[in-house]
This record gives structure tokens, C-alpha cells and sequence, in this order.
């Protein structure tokens, strides 16, 4: 049974992460009006939900090496403080830089969840600890659901500039709760150290992954396109180099070792990827006259259904895994997945047709990323849990960070212009949609392969062995 203090700070841990994942998304109903205003191409617009999860990517092995070292609390305050300041930065935004600066701060918020992971294995049961982290995953899609609802409906009736408006006293709020009621920890100086140019390598990869496949198709293949794609590889070796000769590395490859740790990590990326595809996807297949042709606020009311989907599925894997292990709801949950893609692939689009298949999706993306981050804490020490969590935080936001552009490149492929309250819009092709589906099918399906090829059950001499 949970206690009154371990309760307190699974909710204000979970508020946390619905906070962060909520300001994430607010801004996606209103991603037109955003392109629009400022006058920039959709490769621009293309960056406001990835760049939070860019940074996010980069910071949070570093941020978990160094809540081990300095203590988790006093990093998590820290984290906060400055997404708050990314949220004051996207309110006054003049312009779409300015905003996209505010929305990398916004990706400490991000980097804190590894934080709370550490938190709950350090301080609960393991049963309870399992239950916990499943409550905290559901969060995850919890708080985006919440966030593109609650900015549907602001956007519609204001503006996108007020749904910082909202974020902001919340989370001064948050922040004050946190400071006064979670108990201080020191960490373990021996726990490793910053590994600055670790962090840096990293995020310089991420950026000009990101800048590449941002590019038009046509930019991909020439000169300064291949010049972006090679300083991405060369961050990405570079990296891999610091991280094996450092003596603290921030990103551990030995954990990788394990091969149940570099499944789950594979599983993680795939999974939040895929989520982020079909996410991007809503607000224009839902507003735009090539799809359903409905006003803001019906984004809000056709994703509420998943949301309480996913608010049930995590802790229910939670409670499975002990005695089911976590193949089972990788397996089951990628059923789910796909289901929801063939449901959208064979029948014609509607608002009911939307709101069943992503409670279906909701429901087993939940489910398959719950499993994934418990995998991940099983397979190592309690002490190296803010750094493995941050390892596969990592992964899954990097999978967030690719998923909103790879649909904007499909959407982009497949355009025409249409006349909208008077002005000339570029919209997406009818059947650009359904290359999204295609593409959630195909992800989903290879989370299925490999959860039934590759994962075992926590009952196996493998699984018990890792304990």
C-alpha cells in the first residue's frame, strides 16, 4: 500500500510531467494560425514541437547523471525554473525565432522526467515502484492529449498566445510545491560527472539531424544539404567517441550491452515516434477543408476520449507486469497500434471514425511505454536509474523530435491550394492522410516483430537473472 508521502509525490511527479508534456503540445490546433501569422514557410512551423523534444533528447542523460551526483530534487527545481522561463519567452515572442529559442528552454522540462523516475524507484517498493512509474508514464500522453485539447479550445476562442497564459501560473504553482514538499537528497558524488562535451556533441547531432530532415526533398540531395547530413554524422561519431574514452560517460554503451536494455531502447524510439506521427497529423486532417473541415475546438473533443484510454492503460501495464513481465504488453499494446491504423486505412475518415482509433492508439502506445521504461530500470542498478531512464528518454524523444517532421514531410509531398476565408492556402491532399496510417502501420509492426522475437518474460532465467 502506498503511503500518504509516496502518494504526494507520485502526484506532484505526475503533475509535473502532465505540465511539461501539456505545454509541449498546447500549440499544436493552432500550428496553422502560428505559420500564418509570422509568415514563414511549414519547415519553420515544421519546429515547434520537435524542438522542445531536441532538447529534451540532448539533456536528459546529463541532467540524470547529474541529479545522481548533486541529488534529484535540486536538479528538478532547476529544470523547472527554466522551462518556466521558456514559457515567458513564448508569450512575448515578436517573432518565430524568438519562439523557437522559448521552446528549446521549454525542453528542460523534458530533461527533468528521468528525475522523477529516479525518485519513485529510489523512495517505493518495487511493486509499488512499478505501479508508480506506469502512473507517470500515462502522464506522458496524458499531459500531450491535455495539452493539444486544452490549446484546441483557447485557440479557438482567443489566441495561442493565451495558452502561455495558463502554463505559466501553473507552473510557478508546481515549482513552489516542489520546493516545499520533497524531501531533499545529496546524491553520490561518486555517481559520475558532467560530461559537458558529451551534452554538447549530442545536441549539435540532434540539431543537424533535425536541420536535414527539415530541408525540402530537393535540398536533401544537394551540396548544402550533404554538407548538413555529414556534420550530423560527424556529431554523432564524435559523440560516440567522447562517450567510450570519458571515464563518466553520459551516455553509457555498455548498458547497451545487455540486449534486453538495446531492445527496449529500440522499442522506446519506435513507439513515441510513431505517436508523434499521427499526433501532427490531427489538426490538419480534423480543421482543414481536405479532411473533416471543423473548427479548433473539435480537436480537443475528438482526442479526449484517448486521453482517458491512456490515463488507464499505464497503471493497468503497471499492475501486469509483475506478473505478466513486459513482453506481453509490448506485444498486446503493438496489437492495439496497428489496429488503429488499419481502422483509419479501411474506412472512410469521420469524427467517430477518429475518436475510436485513437483511443485505440492511445491505449496501446500507453501500454507499449510503460513497459519500455520498466524494462529499461529492471535490466540496472538503483543507483544508475536516472541515468539509464535518461538514456531511454533519449530515445523516446528523439522518436518525438523525427515523428512531427517526417509527417510534415508527407503532408508537404502532397499539396494543393485552396481558398480559405479569402486567402490562398496550401493544404494537404486527401490521400496524403493516408500515407500517415500507412506509416503508423508499418512502425507499429516492427514494435511487433521485435517485442516477440527479441523480448522475454520477466519469468525467464534472463529476466530473473538481471535483478
Amino acid at each position: 500500500m502506498i503511503s500518504n508521502d509516496h502518494l504526494s509525490l507520485l502526484l506532484l511527479l505526475s503533475l509535473t510531467v502532465m505540465l511539461v508534456m501539456a505545454g509541449e503540445s498546447m500549440l499544436t490546433a493552432a500550428l496553422p494560425e502560428i505559420e500564418h501569422e509570422f509568415s514563414v514557410p511549414g519547415i519553420y512551423e515544421s519546429w515547434i514541437l520537435p524542438i522542445v523534444l531536441l532538447v529534451g533528447a540532448a539533456a536528459s542523460p546529463f541532467v540524470g547523471t547529474a541529479g545522481d551526483r548533486f541529488g534529484h530534487k535540486r536538479l528538478l527545481v532547476i529544470c523547472i525554473v527554466i522551462y518556466i522561463l521558456g514559457l515567458f519567452g513564448g508569450l512575448f515572442a515578436p517573432d518565430i525565432w524568438i519562439l523557437l529559442i522559448g521552446r528549446a528552454l521549454q525542453g528542460a522540462g523534458i530533461a527533468a522526467f528521468p528525475l522523477g523516475y529516479a525518485l519513485i524507484k529510489e523512495r517505493f517498493s518495487e511493486t509499488d515502484a512499478d505501479t508508480g512509474i506506469g502512473i507517470i508514464s500515462a502522464m506522458y500522453g496524458a499531459g500531450t492529449f491535455l495539452g493539444v485539447i486544452t490549446g484546441s479550445f483557447i485557440t479557438g476562442l482567443f489566441s495561442w498566445r493565451m495558452t502561455y497564459m495558463v502554463l505559466i501560473p501553473a507552473s510557478c504553482i508546481l515549482l513552489l510545491f516542489m520546493v516545499l514538499c520533497i524531501r531533499n537528497d545529496h546524491g553520490k558524488k561518486g555517481s559520475g560527472s558532467l560530461d559537458f562535451s558529451g551534452f554538447f556533441s549530442l545536441l549539435l547531432f540532434l540539431l543537424l539531424f533535425l536541420v536535414f530532415f527539415s530541408l525540402p526533398s530537393d535540398e536533401r540531395v544537394s551540396i548544402s544539404g550533404i554538407l548538413v547530413l555529414t556534420g550530423a554524422i560527424v556529431g554523432m561519431l564524435l559523440f560516440i567517441r567522447i562517450e567510450i574514452r570519458v571515464s563518466h560517460p553520459l551516455a553509457d554503451f555498455r548498458l547497451m550491452r545487455k540486449r534486453p536494455v538495446a531492445v527496449f531502447m529500440l522499442i522506446g524510439f519506435l513507439t513515441i515516434f510513431t505517436f508523434f506521427v499521427l499526433l501532427q497529423m490531427m489538426p490538419y486532417i480534423i480543421r482543414l477543408p481536405t479532411g473533416l473541415a471543423m473548427p479548433a475546438e473539435m480537436v480537443g473533443f475528438i482526442l479526449i476520449p484517448g486521453t482517458l484510454c491512456d490515463m488507464v492503460a499505464g497503471p493497468l501495464t503497471g499492475r501486469m507486469i509483475p506478473v505478466t513481465g513486459c513482453r506481453t504488453p509490448c506485444i498486446v499494446g503493438s496489437l492495439f497500434l496497428i489496429s488503429a491504423g488499419v481502422l483509419l486505412i479501411l474506412v472512410p475518415v469521420s469524427a467517430i471514425i477518429l475518436v475510436i482509433a485513437w483511443m485505440l492508439f492511445s491505449f496501446g502506445m500507453s501500454m507499449v511505454a510503460t513497459a519500455d521504461l520498466i524494462g529499461v530500470m529492471d535490466h540496472v542498478g538503483e543507483e544508475r536509474t536516472a541515468e539509464a531512464t535518461g538514456i531511454i528518454q533519449s530515445m523516446q524523444t528523439l522518436g518525438g523530435m523525427i515523428g512531427p517532421i517526417v509527417t510534415g514531410i508527407i503532408l508537404a509531398s502532397f499539396q494543393t491550394v485552396m481558398v480559405i476565408h479569402g486567402e490562398n492556402w496550401e493544404v494537404p491532399k486527401p490521400f496524403a492522410y493516408h500515407w500517415v496510417f500507412l506509416t503508423v502501420i508499418a512502425v507499429s509492426s516492427i514494435i511487433l516483430i521485435v517485442s516477440f522475437l527479441f523480448l522475454h518474460d520477466r519469468h525467464t532465467e534472463g529476466y530473473v537473472g538481471s535483478r
